[in-house]
């Protein structure tokens, strides 16, 4: 899941290197910050059930 997070931020940098519109970045990053929020939720939730504390 790590690495689909980096493929989405580099995809995301690739569309800025070539000039993309800004709404097309823009979307590409929000929707990159919104997997990793989930992600972070799911590792957080996981920890969580199997008794482990931050």
């Amino acid at each position: 899941m790590d690495t689909l997070l980096f493929a989405g931020l580099l995809a995301t940098l690739a569309m800025m290197y070539q000039q993309r519109s800004r709404r097309a970045v823009s979307s590409g990053w929000w929707i990159v910050f919104i997997f990793t929020c989930l992600l972070l939720r799911h590792h957080i939730a996981g920890g969580l059930g199997l008794g482990l504390t931050w």
